[in-house]
Parts: structure tokens; sequence; C-alpha cells
């Protein structure tokens, strides 16, 4: 994963929209853990060497059901961090991810949640925090998280970007990315 300017961060966005139908995503994404995995057994470091962000992750780690990328995301969220490798999961649903994975996650962002099931959900996990937020998730706004980590709470404000982020149609998307490699 070593960057060919080391002076710039590198930055890859894979876009899984053009693999079509969610067999043939989690047949790409199963893929891409197993190679993750296979990266972080040979390359051990102290130091982040990269992050990887999953939008969408509870389809690739759902409590019910075991795609083919379940295994692997499991055996990566245990060895990522001896890695050097950072993992981000993000979920509109985090009470969808498996709960025997909630181990291994370390740092939590939740942001508004104002569905009784999913608040119940998370309440295991919410019970380890010192402060007892469950009852403000509902009232959060826009850009609102409570960050959890080793029980501690702290509440987040997030800026809007100053880049406005806009979904593209997949022609537009191909163009640039075609645009990118002579670049």
């Amino acid at each position: 994963m070593a960057s060919s300017h080391p002076q710039k961060t590198q930055l890859s966005v894979i876009n899984l929209g053009s693999l079509g139908d969610n067999a043939s995503i989690l047949f790409w994404v199963s893929q891409f853990l197993l190679n993750l995995n296979r990266y972080a057994q040979r390359h051990p470091s102290g130091q982040l060497q990269a992050v990887v962000l999953f939008d969408e992750a509870d389809l690739y780690l759902p409590a019910q059901g075991k795609p083919s990328t379940k295994e692997p995301m499991e055996s990566l969220l245990k060895r990522a961090r001896s890695a050097g490798l950072g993992i981000l999961l993000a979920t509109q649903s985090p009470g969808d991810l498996d709960y025997r994975c909630r181990e291994q996650i370390s740092s939590w962002f939740v942001g508004k949640v104002k569905e009784n099931t999913a608040l119940n959900k998370l309440r295991p996990m919410l019970s380890k925090a010192k402060t007892d937020v469950t009852s403000k998730l509902a009232n959060q706004q826009v850009g609102e998280f409570f960050a959890i980590r080793a029980g501690e709470v702290t509440s987040l404000k997030a800026n809007l970007s100053l880049i406005r982020a806009e979904q593209v149609p997949l022609e537009m998307v191909q163009a640039l990315a075609a645009s990118s490699v002579n670049q």
C-alpha cells in the first residue's frame, strides 16, 4: 500500500454500482476483504498504513444471514489493528450489524436513531458507556454524533463539507475515472 508519492496521501474510491446485482457486489467485496486479510498477515505494523471505509456495512456483516463477505470481514476486524489498517463501518442501521463482532469495534459514532427497535438493538453497546445517551439519540440533528470509545462519550458536531456531495450517473463516474488515469 506504499504510495509512489510519499508526500501525498493516496485516495482510492471504489464505486460498486457498476457491478450490478447484490450477489456480484458481495462476491467482489469478499475478494477484496480476503486480499486485505492477506495484506494484514504479511505486513504487520504499529503505524497506520491505510484506512478502508465500507458504506452500508450491514450488508457485509449482517446480524441475520451469512453472505460471502461475513467471515472475511470478521477476520479483518480481528487483524486490522495489528496491521496498521483502520476499518470504518458506516451504516444507517448499526443495530443490524452482527452483534458478535461489536466487541472488535473500538469506537462508535452514533447519530440520530429514532426507532425503538434500533435503539433496543444498540442498548447492549450503549450500556458500556459511562453516560447514558440513549434518550438523546432521537433528538440528534444532522451532523450531530456521540463518539463512544472505552466507555467515554463525547458529543460531536460535524460541519457541512465545503465540497457538495451528490449522486452522479455511472457514465460520469466512468468518464472521470478514465480521465484520472491520464493524469
